[in-house]
Formats: C-alpha cells, sequence, structure tokens
C-alpha cells in the first residue's frame, strides 16, 4: 500500500475509526446499526483483516485493553498518517462520479430475448420494489433525522432515495415507448 492509497472499504472504515478509537466488535456494530453493508463492502471478516493491512501501513495503531470481563481487546485509532490518507481519498470520492456496475443493466440489455409479457410483467414487479426501496428510504431518512444525525449522514438516505426516484421515472418512460 503507498503512502495514501486507501481502498473504500478502508475509507468507510476509518471514517468510523475517526469517530473514537473502537475495537473490532464496535465497528462491526455500528456497520451492522447503521446498515453500512448496503454502501460498503465491510463484513465482519473484512474488518478484521482491513484493520490488521491498515496497521500494519501505519495508518491506525492498536492498543490492547483490558474488558470489564477482563479480556484482553484490541482498541484501533487513526493515526496521523491514516487521517491524512482518510482525507485524500474523500476528497477524491467527492469529485469524482462514477456509474456502479448495476446488474439490471444485464437483464435490461438482454430482455428482447424473453417474451415480451414475460419483460412486462417483470418489469412491472421491478417497478413495485423501486417504490418499496423509496418508501424505506424515506423512513430511514425520517429516523435519520429524529436522531439527529448530520446533513451529511442523512444524505446517505436521502441520496438513494433520488436516485430511485429517478430510476422510476427513467422505468416509467421506457415502458410508455413502443417497440
Amino acid at each position: 500500500m503507498s503512502e495514501h492509497e486507501i481502498s473504500n472499504a478502508e475509507a468507510a472504515l476509518m471514517g468510523l475509526l475517526a469517530e473514537k478509537p473502537k475495537h473490532p466488535y464496535q465497528i462491526e456494530k455500528d456497520v451492522d446499526y447503521r446498515d453500512m453493508r448496503s454502501w460498503t463492502d465491510l463484513s465482519m471478516s473484512s474488518i478484521y483483516k482491513l484493520l490488521a493491512k491498515l496497521e500494519q501501513g501505519g495508518f491506525v495503531k492498536s492498543e490492547v485493553e483490558l474488558s470489564e470481563g477482563n479480556r484482553a481487546r484490541k482498541i484501533f485509532e487513526l493515526t496521523a498518517a491514516g487521517r491524512e490518507a482518510l482525507e485524500i481519498k474523500l476528497r477524491a470520492l467527492l469529485r469524482k462520479p462514477e456509474i456502479p456496475k448495476d446488474p439490471f443493466h444485464v437483464g435490461i440489455y438482454n430482455a428482447d430475448l424473453l417474451p415480451a409479457d414475460e419483460v412486462l410483467a417483470c418489469l412491472k414487479q421491478y417497478r413495485e420494489n423501486v417504490a418499496e426501496l423509496i418508501e424505506g428510504y424515506g423512513r430511514l431518512e425520517q429516523f435519520m433525522r429524529d436522531s439527529d444525525c448530520s446533513e451529511a449522514r442523512v444524505a446517505v438516505a436521502t441520496r438513494p432515495r433520488f436516485q430511485w426516484e429517478g430510476e422510476l421515472r427513467w422505468l416509467d418512460e421506457y415502458l410508455a415507448t413502443p417497440e
């Protein structure tokens, strides 16, 4: 790992450590509570691997402490080099849009291989699922606002809601287009 190269998953993990030093189980609880698996590549096993890699790279450091039950556990925190690398990565992520790979594209690209009535039925179900996602992200946004989350954190709910609303507009236009 060069001086400032960190992955998106590492940046997400380091962002959690920027809040305060944490042990891996605390990080896992944060990832789970914040539903970060839906927008990061963090899993329980990857957390440990990434922490080891980041520590080896000098981006985080650990200290062993005793828990309430007298069990040794490692607490990780960002180093100055880690904070600098994280800030560089965040600037890069916030500057450049990236089109995510979407498996839906494979389906729609090859939709003409299926009977038209099946495609229509599938797309109607897709539309219902998108509408449910929009509602879900609306509820998440309200929960986050009620929990006094920062606007930057609320954006994790509002941005996907707007994206899915755009998807719904595209889908309605696509369905209205005669073949």
